[in-house]
């Protein structure tokens, strides 16, 4: 049974530069704080290797600190720590992968083509490296001397952009156990082609407010079939909160909804609140913001509703609206069905907001 961890995009070093400079240098910290997560994690596991699948660092060169305090945190390892750079880190003239001592148990691929470390007897890791933003690295290997064999390579798995794209039909042909890819950073799921299973973690930490939801790595198992667990990295995470305003009367109401949809890792959440739909009141933003400000990592509040308009605003008018209200005024009065009352009302709003011009019904 062969255990390891897969990782990708941790982007150590990046700028957060659309957060402010306090919450930025709490974000950088806790990408430190993840990898030194999953370092605790393979201990606790007992996993053969850590394989971290390209772009542990924002940028090719990074800065001495960034890398030494990384590298110092993968020695505390007691397993062997594989890495194949990606675009991002991919190695270059003055690269801190080949000037800099790395420790005793860290590997970096170097070289463009694939070359192989061997874990015992049991496996081999085939990796390879990034030299340029982008790359094109052949899935061609030497005869292969032990039962389970692994890919870990940076490659795009959804489009042919220029980010070494393998087809499923590549994938298939490499005879691969096992690829671990990166780049993506949206997780994937385990997914097959021919005999080889192939998957993306996605990012370790979230390094843009598009990238929404959980950010973590895998714990992948090697037996008579491949298993995946999902670890959670305790990264930095972006979320878009909607609050629908239409029910909520007062300030008070949407702090009552509020506390109920602020989740528990809300410290490293930067947060988008929204608010849609129709309102009734106008909320006090200012302190909205102030107090969600401290709630979160980070957090934008964007006002998207609409002010609420009576349903029975044309009632009155001698023209069209006034007639197709007057019309449905009746057949909801005429009605003896609560479902058939609604139906009517939900027609109604639609054709209001068309004599409106607005995509939205209103209430």
């Amino acid at each position: 049974m062969l255990r390891f961890l897969h990782l990708a995009d941790l982007h150590l070093g990046a700028a957060f530069d659309m957060l402010s400079q306090k919450a930025a240098e709490s974000a950088q910290q806790k990408q430190f704080a993840a990898l030194e997560h999953a370092v605790r994690v393979a201990g606790r596991e007992r996993v053969h290797a850590i394989l971290i699948a390209g772009d542990l660092f924002d940028s090719p060169l990074p800065s001495a600190t960034v890398f030494s305090r990384a590298m110092s945190i993968l020695s505390q390892a007691a397993c062997p720590v594989l890495i194949a750079p990606g675009n991002h880190d991919h190695i270059c003239a003055g690269s801190p992968y080949l000037t800099s001592a790395l420790p005793s148990n860290v590997h970096v691929f170097t070289q463009s083509t694939l070359e192989p470390v061997h874990l015992g007897e049991a496996a081999t890791v085939w990796g390879a490296a990034f030299h340029d933003q982008s790359a094109v690295i052949p899935l061609t290997h030497r005869k292969f001397s032990r039962p389970v064999n692994i890919c870990l390579v940076h490659t795009d798995l959804k489009t042919d952009g220029g980010y070494n794209h393998y087809s499923p039909d590549e994938i298939a042909a490499s005879g691969f156990s096992y690829l671990a890819a990166g780049h993506n950073h949206a997780p994937s799921g385990l997914r097959r082609a021919g005999g080889t299973v192939f998957c993306c973690p996605g990012g370790m930490s979230a390094v843009a407010s598009t990238e929404t939801g959980r950010k973590g790595f895998l714990r992948i198992e090697i037996g008579e079939t491949i298993k995946a667990q999902f670890i959670e990295s305790k990264a930095v995470e972006f979320s878009r909160i909607e609050i629908d305003l239409t029910p909520i009367p007062s300030d008070t109401g949407l702090q009552k909804v509020l506390i109920e949809r602020i989740p528990k890792n809300h410290d490293r959440v930067c947060a988008t609140v929204a608010l849609v739909g129709e309102r009734i009141y106008e909320p006090n933003l200012t302190a909205l913001r102030r107090v969600l400000g401290q709630v979160f990592l980070s957090c934008e509040v964007v006002d998207e509703t609409v002010p609420k308009k009576p349903v029975w605003r044309y009632l009155q008018q001698d023209d069209l609206r006034g007639a197709v209200s007057r019309r449905y005024r009746d057949l909801i009065e005429a009605s003896n069905s609560s479902e058939e009352k609604e139906a009517l009302m939900l027609a109604l709003r639609y054709a209001l907001a068309a004599f409106d011009d607005d995509p939205r019904p209103q209430a």
